[in-house]
């Protein structure tokens, strides 16, 4: 099992690992009316034949090591040009009896509570309450997967609001009593069917940010820090952040979800990152320095692996070619990380 030894993290035979990973990488990326047709004749339509001849595979030529955070947007386009979610929840991801046939390390994802900042229909429920410990237990009896070396851990939410939300949502009750209600009956449920495995939190944003009561709350309770970050070339302002929060908690940081994006034949009008797929290889290595250098850092997972139409960004095209400019350059750093 992986594991943490002096805040380092290392594997069953006691190697140090560290967590070079790709978040969002779901087959239904590749079942839109443009691409089904490759989903078929490359992979089968079969989800197992693509996770070992197609993720698996790309994911070790380039350099990486672990399936991150699977789950995939259902509908919208994320924030927008108006700042309000428009996205429906998104899916459960790919189970991890499927997962682990791909051969590799991979996480898993529970989902307790629905009050992930892009969601636009958010749903504040008591983790003080009855129900609330039955779900935990539910999710994690169904998922949690005890004898699995390859499993690397657990997260959360995706994304958390704890506090404002733009829906006005939000939590009733102080803001310190309700987020130790979550974190401990959430793991508590986690450690009851699976007492080996690291749980990794909710993976917090560094926009959506994380009030210091949940930050405390959660550090009692989980083994890592999980953060997201989208910074651009402004690394400097978001590790400002994730150290403050570090510090607070006493924890070693996974980035669970980062990247950058450049206009593209499907999405010729995204801007505000970078200006081409080379300029994503500068700011991908940009990004992997920063991270690499801190060893309470234990990896970084990046943002994605398909580009679709909603998300609008990844590792390879819409009919699954790799961006060869930025591929290259991605695995040439990961060898050196």
């Amino acid at each position: 099992m992986f594991t943490l030894t002096g805040g380092r993290l290392v594997d069953a035979q006691g190697r140090p690992f560290r967590s070079i990973g790709i978040s969002h990488a779901d087959d239904t990326n590749l079942r839109y009316p443009h691409n089904e047709a490759i989903w078929r004749e490359r992979y089968g339509g079969s989800r197992r034949r693509w996770l070992r001849e197609g993720l698996a595979r790309d994911l070790r030529a380039w350099g990486f090591n672990t399936i991150g955070w699977t789950p995939e947007y259902v509908s919208g386009t994320g924030l927008g040009t108006s700042g309000v979610p428009v996205d429906l929840p998104h899916s459960g991801g790919i189970p991890g009896e499927e997962l682990a046939e791909a051969g590799m390390p991979y996480t898993l994802a529970l989902r307790v509570a629905e009050i992930e900042s892009w969601n636009g229909h958010p749903a504040y429920r008591d983790p003080r309450s009855r129900d609330f410990a039955e779900y935990c237990d539910h999710l994690a009896r169904t998922i949690c997967r005890p004898a699995d070396p390859l499993l690397l851990g657990y997260f959360l939410v995706d994304g958390p609001a704890w506090t404002g939300h733009h829906t006005g949502k939000g939590w009733e009750g102080p803001l310190a009593e309700v987020a130790e209600a979550y974190y401990r009956v959430a793991t508590e449920a986690i450690r009851r069917h699976d007492p080996h495995h690291l749980i990794l939190g909710d993976r917090y944003g560094t926009r959506a940010g994380a009030p210091e009561p949940v930050l405390d709350a959660m550090a009692e309770h989980v083994d890592v820090l999980s953060v997201q970050t989208f910074p651009g070339r402004k690394v400097d302002e978001a590790m400002t952040r994730i150290t403050r929060w570090r510090e607070r908690t006493g924890l070693p940081v996974l980035i669970a979800d980062t990247g950058n994006w450049c206009p593209t034949v499907m999405s010729p009008h995204r801007t505000g990152s970078e200006p081409d797929q080379q300029s994503r290889a500068d700011g991908y290595e940009l990004l992997a320095g920063t991270f690499a250098a801190e060893d309470w850092i234990l990896g970084w997972h990046w943002c994605s692996y398909v580009e679709n139409p909603q998300r609008g960004f990844g590792l390879k095209d819409p009919w699954d070619e790799p961006y060869a400019e930025l591929v290259e350059r991605v695995a040439a750093v990961n060898r050196r990380a």
